[in-house]
């Protein structure tokens, strides 16, 4: 079967990635310092592109969808 092509990084991560990039020189040119209450934003974004990317790369359904058809399988078959 056709398999796509796995991208390393997605246009929405990107984005994120970016916007927190500039939200943080921001942040320092025109506040002077990062320990205001400024940084929450880019810190929350950057958390979302964190989530995002490392997200895609491991399995975190913990093979549910597997054993949600196996259960399936089975009550069909009992």
């Amino acid at each position: 079967m056709y398999e796509p092509k796995r991208e390393f990084i997605t246009t929405s991560e990107t984005i994120l990635f970016v916007s927190s990039l500039f939200m943080w020189l921001y942040i320092v040119r025109y506040f002077g310092t990062v320990d205001s209450a400024w940084s929450i934003l880019p810190a929350v974004t950057f958390v979302l592109f964190l989530r995002s990317f490392i997200g895609r790369r491991v399995d975190l359904s913990f093979n549910w969808a597997e054993e949600e058809e196996a259960r399936k399988s089975d009550q069909k078959q009992g």
